[in-house]
């Protein structure tokens, strides 16, 4: 009897012990490949969108869009030698304030404008003499005080500068008077000011340029243009002057005393002439 014939299967072998794991290793190794590539792709697309990655940029992604710049500063000639002598470009830019602080054109700033001017550059008001001594009395007006601290100031440290009588219907102050700045004693005030301490009063200057709009292109002055430190000759002339200024309000403090000895002597003298030696003032 025929019939079919059947063929007795026998499945394949199967895969050798450790297969599967070298097969998932090798998809393993494979995908780190990819993703280090990705990263290597990412890492140079970065780089050329900025010259060093973001600090907060995750690792294999491209840096965030970096901020706009500030403009970068036009100042780049030193404002003074090293000697503390303001250079021709400090000058040029003290021209410029000078300009505004005397939009006549006399050649001379008054005291009133210089003070706004050391507002403008926010100087303190202990270091701003005319605001400063700006107090009246019974005898004087407060221009008159602030104008007499001023004007013993200006003499102290020699700045260029002329004395007018303010008010010449009023009683005038004895070794007084109003001290107009020429442009000469004004860049030389601003030079020992700037010089001395530039860290003190640099963001106060920049603030001045922006208040009376000079040069707005050139964007804020660096500390870089001023020196270090303040010169030693420069220091020299402040200790001098200092000096000079302290020996010239005790002179004048002492005539001052004097005069009113002698007021008070001829009243005494008078009193005598009428009464007898009677009565007696002191000071």
């Amino acid at each position: 009897m025929s019939g079919q014939y059947y063929e007795e299967y026998d499945p394949p072998p199967g895969p050798p012990p450790g297969y599967a794991q070298q097969q998932q290793q090798q998809q393993q190794q494979q995908q780190q490949q990819q993703q280090q590539q990705q990263q290597q792709q990412y890492q140079y697309q970065g780089n050329q969108q900025a010259n060093t990655a973001h600090p907060s940029a995750p690792p294999g992604f491209p840096s965030p869009p970096k901020q706009p710049a500030a403009p970068a500063s036009q100042w780049n000639e030193h404002m003074f030698y090293s000697n503390g002598n303001g250079t021709p470009s400090f000058n040029s830019l003290m021209k410029e304030f000078f300009s505004k602080l005397d939009p006549q054109g006399t050649g001379y700033i008054t005291p009133e404008a210089f003070s706004s001017f050391l507002d403008a550059c926010h100087f303190r008001v202990d270091d701003n003499v005319w605001k400063r001594s700006h107090k009246g009395n019974m005898m004087f007006s407060a221009d008159d005080m602030a104008d007499f601290e001023l004007k013993a100031a200006l003499e102290g440290f020699y700045f260029d500068h002329k004395v007018v009588v303010r008010n010449p219907r009023a009683k005038q102050l004895p070794y007084g008077g109003m001290p107009l700045l020429s442009f000469v004693g004004f860049a030389d005030f601003m030079s020992v000011e700037f010089c001395a301490d530039i860290d003190q009063h640099l963001s106060g200057l920049n603030h001045a340029l922006r208040y009376y709009s000079i040069w707005p292109e050139k964007g804020a002055i660096p500390r870089h243009v001023f020196l270090a430190r303040c010169p030693p000759e420069l220091q020299r002339r402040i200790d001098e002057a200092s000096a000079r200024c302290r020996g010239a309000a005790q002179t004048r403090l002492n005539a001052h005393r004097a005069q009113k000895e002698l007021e008070l002597q001829g009243q005494q003298n008078a009193l005598d002439l009428i009464d007898g030696p009677r009565r007696y003032y002191y000071y």
